[in-house]
């Protein structure tokens, strides 16, 4: 499993660069936009390779954009919260009392959409971003922003005004 983990999370990444990487070069630079998670900045109990695979992904990240700087390379990533795809919108429709309790846990009180990560990616490889690299964008309607215990505060406050059982 770990090394499955490892291989889909962070090998597949380090491939993508090293064969992007001379083509970037030879046409004078680029930029290159990996794919992380906040779960590579805030943890979660019993995911140990998914959170290290994350984690290690925004190391390489800064790594890669030290490395491949001098040639003109931007290298960022992107640390999705909670996105709601065409998959996860199946299940959220059999319980949206629960997406909306999910929800109450984001500052913004909303959950992500495809395109908000979209949006980031294209900004990232944009020319307006051209002086930003090494970065790790949090694209999380401000969950990484929150002190954990006043978080845990206000989900309780609002299971208990709305009957909400956590089954």
């Amino acid at each position: 499993g770990w090394d499955s983990s490892m291989d889909v999370l962070v090998k597949a990444l380090f491939l993508g660069a090293k064969h992007a990487v001379p083509q970037l070069e030879s046409s004078g630079g680029g930029s290159i936009v990996n794919m992380a998670s906040v779960h590579g900045v805030l943890m979660a109990p019993g995911r140990l390779a998914y959170e290290a695979g994350k984690s290690a992904v925004i190391g390489m990240t800064k790594q890669m954009a030290t490395d491949f700087g001098p040639s003109n390379i931007r290298v960022n990533c992107v640390l999705p919260g909670h996105i709601v795809t065409e998959r996860a919108q199946e299940r959220w429709n059999q319980n949206p009392e629960l997406l909306e309790f999910f929800r109450q846990h984001y500052p913004l009180r909303r959950v992500g959409e495809s395109d908000d990560i979209a949006n980031a990616v294209a900004f990232l490889c944009s020319s307006d971003a051209s002086f930003i690299t090494g970065h790790a964008l949090a694209v999380d309607g401000g969950m990484t922003v929150q002190l954990q215990e006043d978080l845990t505060l206000a989900t309780a406050r609002y299971a208990r005004e709305h009957d909400f059982e956590l089954s």
